[in-house]
């Protein structure tokens, strides 16, 4: 939230400080009297300051999503490309080898090369996994920060929000004085 939309908010829960701490002392106790109308419409002039933050929260969350999905999305394809490199490289060294079978040598060459090709085409794969769980990892970590700020974001608002149980006795206070 920035400072002109923090502004508002901080002007109502003064507002609502300055309505308490001027009210009418209850005699004989640390309580005080405050006009319910006035309460419930700072009240309710917090919470209209305060969906701008929650929108926000909702906005790095489908951001997330949508990071998540990308990251997934490029890793498949980062692996079906190794895969596809892989089987051509096996299959033009099978190739290769069916082409020297010719004689006893050119067989035991035409393996070796195959074995050769074979290692190659594991080690790029292998390699190219290794860059696409890299990327992946950095992606998620990213996301971890965002959705450490995002997490702050929201406890926040959850704070500034009138705790449940005030809100319900309050309810209750109001309904039996009809």
């Amino acid at each position: 939230m920035s400072d002109a939309e923090q502004l508002p908010v901080l002007a109502v829960v003064d507002e609502l400080e300055e309505l308490v701490t001027t009210a009418r002392r209850v005699p004989l106790s640390a309580s005080v009297m405050v006009n319910e109308d006035e309460v419930l419409e700072l009240v309710d002039r917090i919470r209209l300051a305060l969906p701008g933050e929650l929108v926000q929260a909702r906005h790095l969350a489908e951001d997330r999503d949508r990071m998540i999905a990308t990251a997934e999305r490029e890793a498949e394809q980062l692996l079906s490309r190794a895969e596809h490199e892989a089987e051509r490289l096996v299959r033009d060294a099978s190739e290769r080898a069916a082409s020297m079978v010719a004689a006893h040598e050119l067989t035991r060459q035409a393996r070796a090369h195959a074995e050769a090709a074979a290692a190659e085409a594991e080690g790029r794969a292998a390699m190219v996994r290794s860059e696409a769980d890299s990327y992946a990892r950095e992606v998620m970590a990213k996301l971890e920060e965002q959705l450490g700020r995002a997490l702050a974001t929201v406890r926040k608002g959850i704070e500034a929000l009138p705790r449940p149980a005030a809100a319900t006795s309050r309810r209750r206070a109001r309904s039996s004085d009809r």
